[in-house]
């Protein structure tokens, strides 16, 4: 399949799918109700095939994304990485996963989760 596709090729959706990404979180969730913030760069020759979402709920935020169907990659203190796979991730998809992240503030579901609780490795 990767082939099939060319690295290319793969490598030009994953950089549209990351920026696409990255601007539904700055329209959508960056305002005060949110505060979601980019953390990676935002240049294509210095982005990797995700995206760093902060916020200072990130590890409960990312708990509650899990009971969407969305596995995030929690990076302690404030990190929500997101990748889109360029080989079957939709545009419509990253549209969906910024939607969850919306409802996991709007709907307060991140407060299930306790505050307290520490990461293990």
């Amino acid at each position: 399949m990767i082939v099939n596709a060319g690295l290319d090729k793969i490598r030009e959706k994953s950089l549209k799918a990351t920026e696409y990404m990255m601007y539904l979180v700055d329209e959508l969730l960056s305002k005060r109700l949110y505060n979601y913030r980019i953390g990676n760069p935002r240049e294509a020759e210095r982005r990797g095939g995700h995206v760093a979402v902060e916020h200072e709920e990130a590890r409960r935020i990312s708990e509650a994304l899990s009971t969407h169907g969305v596995l995030p990659d929690f990076r302690p203190p404030k990190t929500i990485r997101l990748s889109p796979i360029p080989l079957y991730t939709t545009y419509q998809e990253v549209w969906e996963v910024i939607q969850h992240l919306k409802a996991v503030i709007d709907n307060k579901e991140y407060q299930k989760y306790d505050p307290n609780k520490k990461e293990t490795y």
